[in-house]
């Protein structure tokens, strides 16, 4: 019964992160950040947990019962909440506040309530109750993993809200149960065993303390570093959210098993560990650099949580061991995700933890790390002279184009970093200033003066966006949803009207400052601060109809799927004259996004053409070779005859022949990334050749 409850209680608590970061999706956009601003809220709300537990371990029987009950009155799980991009860190806090404190702080004291009932038990009296934080973690790794590749594909988040419910009010009743059955047995602590044997157990002393609360948070530290560092690539939803939180997770189990602790080949071989890690931070990213990431972060937090085992105090100290260990999880989730954004410009929270991490293990080095090293000093040189070299091959390739590409700014926020270098062409002859957010480029420009008002990168003269623009008569009313270095402002004729829609306030700033779109624009230019589907919603450009919407703000290779659902699609039309265009650019590593924009807009009514794949710019502009970059667009409308002009230029529509797999559509409810992601996954991505 004990380990039932322990288990669905783990399932609930784990498998309510991803859903509530799903439900904020709509509100506060896809930033990397927001998931991770919601990690350090769970993280806060843990330690609130456990510091109820420890307080009030003693009393925790019918009263805790009573707590258990407190939550229903804010279930459904539900979301409510406008964002405020000024301050969007105070405002997901607060709305995760109101929305989700309550069942998470009740979830959260299972694992600690239920090993103190075991403690002080008849049935605990011989065995350890710390197997039982093993099952609390198996029941959280199963809630993830099914949350990504189960419940999230194949569910709406209304079923998973009424769902989710449901089973909490089953949970409720399991702890009362397992109260009823352990109760009998709780003076078990009051008998001269019990008590002769808490006499014996001095005290954790503050070293101790110390001890547990930085080997809890380097790991959880590290977590939202590479978090961070895997979703601004890749995207920010839960798929790829709980790899890397089911990884730290399965460190716990792995640890924290009867007889577990840090297996003796990571005791050995942690530096090469470290120093590994080193490497893959410097390489391009790619889906094998994040497998050994993944890899090796894992590696890392069953040395950090195996260690922390192997330090564990006796069942009488239980509360305070816990207590530590989620004040430990929060300091390291303030660290990476509060105090290292607005402190240094760039990513640099992953080899900071790195380098902690060699510091705070050289401390907990054991007998067996000193005893074979010495024993094996050849081996030792040999392996240090490796992994050296494997850190400097890709950290030269990383740095060497750096020579030519000074940078002139650097800048971090909420919404991810950025950078400006400059890159001389032709011997010198012609500069190329760039926009890099993460490492993707997001904008360039051409710095001489006859040269800068021509659009470059993908949205050279006669290039798919360029050819979609050109079918639009002029005055042309356009819109587009994400800024980058304003580059479409090149296509705005006199009499045109340009409205960008972006979320980050700073991106304008930066785009008024280090390049000349927005002040050559021929047009009228204007930039409205916001989410652009939340904004358009809210008609923040009053009743103004466009002849064109471009959808334009991925960041890196992550997909903002709240402007792609069929609420989203709904908004633009709203927003769209009779005879308007929809233009979404949605060129992209690891998903294919044509089948899911193409089932979407057919629940519309709304006819699609994409452009052809593989047309190559240089063959339009040898002369600007590097300058330009081939993409992946699709064009939407309301009238089939709308779309002609581009399917006179090569267009495909689609239709039966497009080649494209039937997938579901998406919608504010429903959102399944893994179909895009399978449809555009190749066995070849992972080739060895790949890494370098």
């Amino acid at each position: 019964m004990l380990t039932c409850t322990v288990f669905l209680g783990a399932i609930l608590l784990f498998s309510m992160e991803p859903l509530v970061g799903r439900l904020l999706t709509p509100y506060f956009g896809g930033a990397a950040h927001v998931w991770l601003t919601c990690l350090m809220f769970f993280q806060a709300m843990l330690l609130l947990g456990y510091l109820y537990a420890h307080l009030l371990v003693r009393k925790l029987g019918a009263w805790h019962l009573l707590f258990l009950l407190v939550p229903l009155i804010s279930l459904p799980l539900r979301i409510g909440a406008i964002a405020n991009p000024g301050a969007p860190i105070l405002s997901i806090l607060s709305t995760l506040f109101f929305s989700a404190a309550l069942p998470f702080i009740a979830l959260s004291t299972t694992a600690v309530v239920a090993q103190a009932w075991m403690a002080n038990s008849q049935a605990g009296r011989n065995r350890e109750p710390y197997p039982l934080y093993a099952a609390s973690n198996a029941g959280s790794l199963l809630a993830l993993i099914g949350y990504a590749f189960l419940i999230e594909p194949f569910s709406g988040l209304r079923l998973q809200s009424f769902v989710w419910s449901g089973a909490y009010v089953l949970y409720v009743l399991l702890v009362l149960l397992t109260w009823l059955q352990l109760r009998p047995d709780r003076k078990i602590r009051e008998t001269p065993e019990a008590a002769g044997k808490t006499e014996t157990s001095p005290p954790p002393s503050g070293t101790l303390y110390l001890r547990w609360i930085l080997l809890s948070a380097l790991p959880s530290a590290f977590l939202m570093a590479t978090t961070n560092y895997i979703t601004l690539e890749v995207g920010s939803f839960p798929f790829v959210w709980v790899i890397p939180l089911a990884l730290y997770l399965g460190s716990f189990i792995v640890t924290f098993r009867t007889h577990g602790g840090v297996p003796r080949f990571l005791k050995l071989f942690w530096l090469e560990l470290l120093l590994a890690a080193f490497s893959l931070y410097f390489m391009r990213p790619d889906k094998l650099v994040f497998l050994g990431q993944l890899v090796i972060f894992f590696a890392i937090c069953v040395v950090a949580h195996g260690t922390l085992y192997e330090l564990r105090p006796p069942g009488s100290h239980l509360t305070h061991f816990y207590l530590a260990s989620a004040l430990g999880g929060w300091i390291g989730g303030v660290f990476a995700s509060l105090v290292v954004p607005h402190v240094f410009p760039g990513l640099f929270e992953y080899p900071l933890a790195l380098i902690l991490f060699a510091a705070l293990f050289w401390w907990h080095r054991d007998k067996a790390f000193l005893a074979f090293w010495p024993k094996a000093p050849r081996l030792a040189a040999l392996g240090r002279i490796l992994a050296i070299g494997v850190i400097l091959y890709p950290a030269v390739d990383l740095l060497t184009p750096s020579a030519s590409e000074p940078t002139k700014f650097r800048h971090r926020n909420f919404y991810g970093t950025y950078r400006i270098v400059d890159k001389p062409l032709e011997k010198g002859a012609m500069t190329v200033r760039k926009l890099i957010h993460g490492r993707t480029l997001h904008g360039s420009q051409l710095l001489n003066p006859s040269l800068r008002s021509e659009p470059i990168s993908y949205y050279y003269q006669g290039g798919p966006m360029y050819e979609a623009y050109e079918t639009v008569p002029s005055p042309r009313r356009m819109a587009v949803i994400g800024l980058g270095s304003g580059t479409i402002s090149a296509y705005a004729r006199r009499d045109d009207q340009l409205t960008y829609y972006e979320i980050d306030p700073d991106n304008e700033k930066i785009a008024r400052q280090w390049f000349t779109y927005l002040k050559d624009c021929k047009g009228k230019v204007r930039v409205i601060d916001g989410d652009g589907r939340l904004s358009m919603q809210s008609r923040k450009a009053g009743d103004l109809k466009y002849d064109l919407i471009t959808v334009d703000a991925f960041t890196g290779d992550g997909i903002p799927t709240h402007l792609l659902t069929r609420e989203a699609m709904r908004v633009y039309l709203d927003r769209l004259g009779e005879n308007g265009i929809l233009l979404f650019h949605i060129s992209n590593r690891y998903y294919d996004l044509r089948p899911t924009l193409k089932s979407t807009a057919a629940t519309l009514g709304l006819f699609g053409v994409m452009n052809a794949r593989g047309k190559n710019p240089q063959e339009i502009a040898p002369n600007r070779s590097g300058l330009y970059f081939s993409g992946q667009y699709v064009a939407l409308a309301v009238k089939p005859e709308r779309l002609r002009p581009l399917m006179d230029r090569g267009w495909v529509p689609f239709g039966k022949g497009d080649g494209l797999k039937d997938m579901a559509p998406w919608t504010d409810d429903y959102i399944n990334v893994l179909a895009p992601l399978a449809s555009a996954v190749r066995i070849s991505d992972f080739s060895l050749a790949r890494w370098w």
